[in-house]
């Protein structure tokens, strides 16, 4: 059985990982809304050339 310093030990790695991928976690999530705003302006885009008149065709 493990002593308690081993187990504080492990205690403390584990929480330097949750804090570790707690920071990759929200680095994605900036990186989520930032392409979510791209896309929304490009389907915006999209709808604005659509709604006009025009020789071509989008379909």
């Amino acid at each position: 059985m493990a002593g308690w310093k081993e187990i504080l030990l492990d205690v403390l790695k584990l929480t330097d990982e949750v804090k570790r991928l707690n920071q990759q976690t929200e680095k994605l999530s900036e990186r989520t809304i930032a392409i979510d705003k791209r896309v929304v302006r490009l389907e915006t885009l999209v709808e604005v050339v659509k709604s006009q008149p025009s020789n071509l065709a989008i379909t």
